[in-house]
């Protein structure tokens, strides 16, 4: 009767080791697993602060487009008023030199 508890109970703590041992390696993939994620977290946090970053000015670009066609349309009376001066100049040069060049 000794022999036969000592028997069950020695199979008792094998089994009780292996169980130990299993829980144990998906305890210590759980971690690895976790840290990975953490990482990625990490990684994708700092993307995302530079999509913020980058996509914060985008608002303004209403404010660019309008300052833009007023800039276009000064540009434009510049050009009539550089068009219209490089005339008289050629005017002015042509009566000077009496039409040689």
């Amino acid at each position: 009767m000794d022999t036969a508890i000592i028997v069950v109970w020695w199979a008792t703590l094998l089994v009780a080791l292996v169980l130990t041992a299993v829980i144990l390696k998906l305890v210590f993939l759980i971690v690895r697993t976790e840290r990975d994620i953490l990482q990625l977290a990490s990684t994708t946090l700092a993307a995302a602060q530079g999509i913020v970053r980058n996509t914060a000015l985008i608002s303004e670009l209403e404010t660019t487009r309008g300052v833009a066609g007023k800039i276009l349309s000064v540009a434009g009376a510049i050009d009539a008023g550089s068009a219209s001066i490089e005339g008289k100049l050629r005017s002015v040069g042509g009566a000077l030199t009496g039409g040689r060049s």
